[in-house]
C-alpha cells in the first residue's frame, strides 16, 4: 500500500505543486500543549499535503487550499512500498543516524545505544539529577568521576496523515559508574508529535515537540526526576539523486529541576550518501556533526564538589554509520560517534539500529 507522503515528494519531484499556508512557531507550542487542537488546525492548513493527488487534478498554481478538490473513493490513491525521488529513492534507506528523521512515518524501531566516559553527568541535570551528596540533591549519592552506560529503546511512530505523527519511546538503562553502583532499570520515557511545515520535491522542513517524563530512578542515575519539553525544528534537502543534507536545531528545557538544571541549546547537521541500491537493498553512508551548549545551569567537579557554572560549556561529536536498507520496509543502522570538545556528554559512543515500517 502506498503512502500519502510517497505520494507528496514523488509528484513534486516530477515537477507537482502543493500549496501549503504557513504556520508560525508560537501555535506550534502551543499545539503542543493542545494536542489535538493542534491536529484540527493544521489540518485546516495543510490539507492539500492530506490530499496529493490534487496536483494531477488541478494546473500548478490553480489549488485553493481552502477550497480543495474532492476526491471520490474511486479516485483514492492505491498504496504500496514507501518510495520518494525526493528523499532519495526508498524511505526506508534514508535516515540520520543521530539526528532525529525530519519525515512523519509510521514505524518500529528498536536502538541500542553504547556510551562511554562521562565524567560529569549532572551537569545542567541533562543526564541526571544533582548529586545526591548535596541536602536537596535528588541524583546518586557519591560525586561521580564517569559513567559509562547502555541504553536499550522501543520507539513507536504513527502518522495518520502524511504531514503530521505522534511517537513515544521508552528506554531501558544500565548504568555503570565508577563510584556509585552499578545499576538498571527503566530510564525517562518520552512522546512528542513531528508536524511537516513545507514538502516540496527537493525536501521537506518539520517541527518536533517532545517532552521528557521522569520514570527514571534519579537516585540511581537513571533519570533526570524532572519533566523536560524540547521544540526542533528538522529539515532534509536532496543535493543529488543520491546525496542527501538533513539538520536540526533545537532546545532541551527543564521544567521543576533542581538549581542544577537548565537549558541545552542542540544543533547539527549531517550527509547521507546512497553508495548501492538495487531497489531491494541499498547501502547509505552517514556523517554528522552534533552539538549541544549548555546555556544555563550548573556543574559540580569532584572531589571538592563544589557547584559551579555551567553556562557556555559546549559539546561537540562527530558521527559516522552505515545504513543497510532491506527492501522497503526495513533497514539496519551502524554508527559511531566520537567527542571533539574537551566538555562530552561521552567520549565515544556505538549504536545499533532496526526500523520497521508499518
Amino acid at each position: 500500500m502506498k503512502s500519502d507522503n510517497t505520494e507528496c515528494l514523488s509528484k513534486l519531484s516530477q515537477g507537482g505543486k502543493i500549496v501549503s499556508s504557513p504556520i508560525s512557531l508560537v501555535r506550534l507550542v502551543l499545539a503542543g500543549a493542545a494536542f489535538f487542537s493542534l491536529s484540527v488546525s493544521a489540518q485546516a492548513q495543510l490539507f492539500p499535503l492530506t490530499r496529493p493527488n490534487c496536483c494531477d487534478a488541478c494546473p500548478p498554481g490553480k489549488i485553493d487550499p481552502a477550497q480543495p478538490p474532492r476526491m471520490t473513493p474511486e479516485a483514492e490513491p492505491a498504496l504500496g512500498p514507501v518510495t520518494t525521488a525526493a528523499l532519495g529513492g526508498d524511505l526506508m534507506s534514508f535516515g540520520p543516524g543521530y539526528l532525529d528523521n525530519p519525515v512523519p512515518f509510521s514505524h518500529f524501531r528498536l536502538r541500542l545505544d553504547a556510551a562511554y566516559r562521562n565524567p560529569r553527568p549532572d551537569r545542567a541535570e541533562f543526564f541526571y539529577p544533582k548529586c545526591g551528596c548535596f541536602p536537596d540533591g535528588p541524583g546518586p549519592l557519591l560525586p561521580e568521576t564517569s559513567v559509562d552506560y547502555q541504553d536499550i529503546s522501543a520507539y513507536f511512530e504513527w502518522a495518520p496523515r502524511d504531514w503530521f505523527s505522534v511517537f513515544v519511546e521508552f528506554p531501558f538503562r544500565f548504568i555503570n559508574p565508577e563510584q556509585n553502583l552499578n545499576t538498571s532499570g527503566w530510564a525517562d520515557f518520552n512522546a512528542g508529535f513531528k508536524v511537516a511545515l513545507w514538502c516540496s520535491g527537493d525536501g521537506i522542513a518539520t517541527f518536533q515537540g517532545r517532552l521528557y517524563m521522569p520514570v527514571g530512578d534519579g537516585r540511581r542515575g537513571l533519570g533526570t526526576e524532572h519533566y523536560s519539553f524540547e521544540p526542533s525544528l528538522l529539515f532534509a534537502r536532496n543535493l543529488t539523486d543520491r546525496l542527501i543534507l538533513f539538520g536540526q536545531v533545537g532546545d532541551w528545557i527543564s521544567i521543576d529541576g533542581t538549581d542544577f538544571a537548565g537549558n541545552v541549546l542542540n544543533y547539527g547537521a549531517g550527509l547521507s550518501y546512497t553508495a548501492f541500491s538495487n531497489g531491494r537493498t541499498s547501502i547509505s553512508p552517514v556523517v554528522e556533526l552534533l552539538g549541544w551548549t549548555v546555556l544555563d545551569g550548573l556543574v559540580s567537579f569532584p572531589p571538592n564538589n563544589i557547584p559551579t557554572d555551567a553556562s557556555g560549556d559546549t559539546m561537540v561529536n562527530a558521527k559516522f554509520g552505515v545504513r543497510f536498507g532491506l527492501g522497503s520496509y526495513s533497514d539496519l543502522y551502524l554508527g559511531y560517534g566520537r567527542a571533539l570538545t574537551g566538555d562530552v556528554w561521552y567520549e565515544e559512543i556505538f549504536r545499533l539500529e532496526y526500523r520497521l515500517r508499518f
